[in-house]
């Protein structure tokens, strides 16, 4: 067994066990990571005696000792092999192999982090070694359709009455249609609505990990526009081999009880259904965001943000609450 950091000339070992491993996504990609990082990554892995790759972890603003989620991603942590690689493993042992590779990777990481703050993915579920090692962790939730055996007709049937009363609305009176849309579209959408919000879109970041997606094949934009070619909603999807992302959207908030959101989302749903495994509306904790993903008859699957912070930022970390 040998524990490194890969250099770049092994990106594409590990891309290929990022698509094998079960907690493995689109946002553990060696292309993702130089994009939201600026290069400002590292990933350490553990190498079995048949040169394979059985443990990973990727490693965001290596150089400040901050490991942290970047912009726009969600899972990462560690990813461990598909146990499918072995015939008929028992779940002991495979578990017990787990341990100890988080374990040599904390200690050779020991030195290398002044702290640690990520989302693990939702099939990383045996955080037990973290949590002996002084990790902390808080579980929020995703939402999940599982593409096997979908028939969409037969689905839709299980959505909430009020999403199947807006889709056939939709469907059936009005004038909405569902096209291709472009990063300039997606971007004014966006803006419009961080103006609502008093926050600011980074329109550089966009457009420089847009060209990254498209050139890796790995996103499309939707949109939902009426006869006049208003835009009524704008939805950014990212795929990879296992699994489809509803990685953001926007709305026109004046045109936003026509409906076209909703029935966007749903076109979404039904274009992945024979193209990935699973949809992942990449979880939400706000109320009413969740209400919408669980009316699609989605389902809550934990995951974990887990950290580990110095005593000085546990320290203010509690005088922030004590003072909230």
């Amino acid at each position: 067994m040998e524990v490194k950091f890969l250099t770049e000339d092994l990106y594409g070992e590990w891309d290929n066990f990022v698509d094998d491993s079960p907690q493995g996504s689109i946002f553990c990609y060696s292309w993702w990571l130089k994009t939201v990082t600026n290069d400002d990554f590292k990933i350490c892995c553990i190498f079995g005696d048949d040169g394979k790759i059985n443990c990973g972890m990727v490693l965001p603003f290596f150089s400040k000792k901050i490991i942290r989620r970047p912009p726009c991603t969600y899972y990462q942590g560690f990813l461990f092999y598909n146990p499918e690689r072995e015939n008929n493993i028992r779940l002991q042992k495979y578990l017990t192999a787990q341990k100890e590779y988080t374990n040599t990777i904390l200690d050779y990481l020991d030195k290398y982090h002044k702290y640690f703050k990520v989302d693990f993915h939702y099939r990383y579920n045996y955080w037990s070694p973290l949590l002996w090692r002084g990790f902390k962790q808080s579980t929020s939730y995703t939402y999940i359709i599982d593409y096997t055996n979908y028939i969409p007709e037969e689905e839709f049937k299980r959505f909430s009455k009020g999403h199947k009363w807006i889709i056939n609305k939709v469907e059936k009176k009005s004038d909405l249609k569902v096209e291709p849309g472009t990063i300039d579209e997606f971007l004014i959408a966006q803006k419009k609505m961080a103006q609502i919000k008093g926050i600011n879109i980074n329109e550089a970041f966009f457009r420089r990990l847009h060209k990254e997606i498209q050139d890796h094949d790995a996103g499309i934009i939707f949109k939902i526009t009426d006869s006049q070619h208003r835009i009524h909603a704008i939805e950014y999807y990212l795929y990879d081999k296992k699994e489809a992302y509803y990685w953001s959207g926007a709305s026109d908030h004046e045109l936003r009880d026509s409906g076209g959101h909703t029935e966007l989302t749903w076109y979404g749903i039904k274009y992945f259904s024979t193209r990935v495994k699973t949809f992942n509306f990449c979880g939400s904790m706000i109320e009413a965001v969740e209400k919408n993903f669980r009316n699609f008859s989605a389902i809550p699957v934990p995951y974990y943000y887990i950290e580990k912070l110095p005593a000085i930022y546990r320290a203010l970390s509690e005088l922030k609450k004590s003072l909230h």
